[in-house]
């Protein structure tokens, strides 16, 4: 998805919304600045209690302002406009199987192979029109905005809190929902041991024997979403096994990146990403922050599912990315010594 497209519909969505808002806005203003006027030419009389006729004056009038009115006009918006895209796309479908099945219909009491062509086509393209539905999208630059300034928040409270080391991705068991996923290790200093299971089971974030602590990856949503779509339990899946069912989810399920090569070696694995939509999320966390300390989502992500995949610790071991920002190559190491 270019930078440089947006939905039409969206642009116009969130406008109305933007005027709005500052409408409300210079309202509220105008009534605020009155009432000052009027506490001035009439000063708080002594033993008044509750504060300044301004402030007792304001005080209904925020209250009066409902907290969640721009959400709500929000969700309605979405909904009318999806609503307004689904009655579209089925009005097509009636029109072009209106005009397909009385063309199958004639072309049999004709016996004429032009009308069963033309029949079969808009009947096909009829019934596809109720398949397809509507999808939701943003920008990728809003994307990027959006997510960039988390990932640098948590570099920095890392660097601030002394843990400078980089991070290990580790199979933890979820007792409540019955699930695995994956945690970041973070040790406080170099050639760290590597936690066991039973040494954060309890749901501790800071550890002491070994130091460091436990963060959530950035890209496990994303995680959990590549496994919903897989099909299958990731748990002790295999590399191999992953690496074979993983693209067809993230180009043809997804969408994610156009093509994915994924290669399995020793205790490396590669992946090769074209046209990956985080592309430019990545490039600016290698810029803006430490590199391969989490990684950015879609690389968090893919060290997510092997670390619950084969079951070991993942080290996010090095990234590459071509000058035009279409390929992403990334290398994982799978951990079998008991220390980093």
């Amino acid at each position: 998805m270019a930078n440089d497209i947006i939905c039409q519909v969206c642009y116009d969505r969130y406008s109305k919304l933007l005027r709005t808002q500052r409408k409300k806005t210079d309202e509220l203003n105008v009534q605020i600045s009155r009432i000052a006027e009027t506490e001035v030419n009439s000063p708080n009389p002594a033993g008044l209690q509750g504060g300044s006729p301004a402030t007792q004056k304001m005080a209904p009038l925020i209250q009066d302002i409902p907290r969640s009115e721009v959400q709500k006009e929000e969700a309605d918006s979405e909904s009318r406009l999806l609503h307004k895209q689904r009655r579209n796309t089925i009005v097509v479908g009636i029109f072009l199987l209106g005009i397909g099945l009385p063309a199958l219909a004639a072309s049999v009491l004709l016996s004429s192979t032009i009308l069963t062509f033309i029949g079969l086509g808009l009947t096909f393209w009829g019934a596809l029109a109720f398949f397809v539905q509507p999808k939701e999208f943003v920008r990728a630059d809003l994307m990027n905005a959006s997510g960039i300034s988390s990932l640098k928040a948590i570099d920095s409270m890392l660097l601030a809190t002394g843990y400078r080391e980089r991070g290990v991705y580790i199979r933890q068991h979820d007792f409540e929902t019955d699930t695995d996923k994956a945690v970041v290790f973070v040790p406080a200093e170099p050639f760290s041991t590597i936690p066991q299971l039973s040494g954060f089971e309890d749901g501790g974030t800071v550890l002491k024997t070994p130091a460091g602590i436990l963060v959530p990856p950035p890209g496990l949503a994303l995680a959990t979403l590549i496994e919903k779509k897989l099909g299958f339990k990731l748990k002790d899946c295999g590399a191999e096994a992953l690496a074979e069912a993983l693209p067809k989810v993230l180009v043809e399920d997804l969408e994610i990146v156009k093509d994915v090569e994924i290669e399995v070696k020793d205790d490396y694995v590669r992946f090769k990403l074209y046209e990956s939509i985080y592309a430019d999320f990545c490039y600016e966390a290698r810029e803006s922050s430490r590199r391969c300390a989490l990684g950015c989502p879609m690389c968090s992500a893919l060290a997510s599912v092997l670390a619950v995949a084969t079951g070991k610790p993942v080290l996010y071991h090095e990234e590459k990315m071509s000058e035009d920002r279409k390929v992403t190559e990334s290398i994982y190491q799978l951990i079998t010594a008991p220390r980093l």
